[in-house]
């Protein structure tokens, strides 16, 4: 935040909905596309955004009232050299 350095503000939801907003979903009847791939069996991460998808992006899939990844694997960063 501009007026406090000691905050910051995540862009997480957008980040997030988009795996669901992407495949067509609607609360109004998603698409074939969505209600083939959704729920994901397993929902693979980098081990930097681990909190995101495991604590926000369950919340606000159970507000959604939509299931749940069946599995969460955090994983470390591919790295090439030094570099990621």
């Amino acid at each position: 935040m501009t007026f406090d350095p000691n905050h910051v503000i995540y862009v997480w939801i957008d980040a997030l909905s988009n795996y669901i907003t992407a495949l067509g979903y609607d609360p109004d009847g998603s698409s074939d596309m969505y209600k083939k791939y959704w729920p994901a069996d397993v929902h693979i991460i980098g081990k930097d955004i681990v909190r995101f998808h495991t604590i926000y992006w369950p919340i606000m899939l159970m507000a959604l009232g939509e299931p749940l990844p069946k599995q969460v694997y955090g994983h470390p960063w591919l790295l090439f050299g030094e570099d990621k």
